[in-house]
């Protein structure tokens, strides 16, 4: 089976995690798009362009797949819920026009022969004095700062409350994480993240890896390193631990997987 190319950089990780389970379902069934449209109301172009993260999937077409592919619809619709706000959040944004006309241009004029030429000088002068030009530097200033803390920030990943507190989570290969695993309201948490959703597989990183890490270990399934990085010795243990606890053996950690861990 041809491999898949790489998904666009979602504007939110949620529509990126319908994505690949939708995929994940896809390539498990065995069935090429052609195959899945002809077994669904859906055309070959709709499902490259939902597999593809490039359009939102109707509420039926994932019930579709699930059909199809003989999975439970429940977690994926939870997965398609938080992918339609994403969706949704993205459409309410205020999107800059391309193309729109230019402002005409006023051309400059020229002063006329003979005729007095301004002067520009202190602070206090006029059109083109010190002061518009202090102005304008500051402006630079203030403006570049904004857009490096934008980018720093980056809110349009919209992390979870718990993955704030950790702060910015930054890979380091083999650096364990602290695991502190506790039962909180009948279920395990090991301080790092409270999802119960995000996906997880093969090159995935970030705190809800590190929660994974440290569940998997918990229960007796050795994962490697608590670094947040999601190699193979991760997956081989998540496969494991499903395999144990009556799940499908992928090694992807879904909404599924997240339910066994913190039972």
């Amino acid at each position: 089976m041809a491999r898949w190319q790489e998904l666009p950089v979602p504007p939110d990780h949620r529509v990126r995690q319908l994505a690949v389970r939708l995929r994940t379902l896809k390539d498990r069934s065995g069935l090429s798009l052609t195959a899945l449209a002809a077994r669904t109301p859906y055309s070959r172009a709709s499902w490259e362009s939902y597999l593809g993260a490039e359009q939102l999937p109707p509420r039926g077409a994932v019930e579709a797949l699930a059909r199809v592919c003989g999975a439970d619809p429940a977690g994926l619709l939870v997965l398609w819920r938080a992918a339609a706000e994403a969706w949704e959040e993205r459409r309410a944004r205020p999107v800059a026009r391309h193309g729109a006309p230019d402002r005409p241009r006023v051309p400059a004029q020229l002063p006329r022969p003979g005729a007095p030429q301004p002067v520009h000088g202190g602070v206090d002068g006029g059109d083109g004095g010190v002061r518009p030009k202090v102005v304008g530097v500051l402006g630079g200033v203030v403006l570049a700062t904004f857009v490096a803390g934008l980018l720093a920030g980056r809110p349009w990943l919209g992390p979870e409350p718990a993955d704030v507190a950790q702060g910015v989570f930054t890979v380091r290969r083999g650096q364990e994480r602290g695991c502190a695993v506790t039962r909180s309201g009948g279920f395990l948490h090991a301080g790092h993240s409270r999802t119960e959703v995000r996906l997880l597989d093969v090159g995935s990183t970030g705190w809800e890896v590190v929660e994974a890490q440290c569940l998997l270990r918990h229960r007796g399934y050795e994962p490697g390193a608590t670094d947040g990085v999601y190699g193979p010795r991760t997956k081989r243990a998540a496969r494991a631990f499903q395999r144990a606890s009556g799940l499908t053996p992928d090694g992807v950690v879904g909404p599924d997987t997240w339910g066994a861990l913190r039972r």
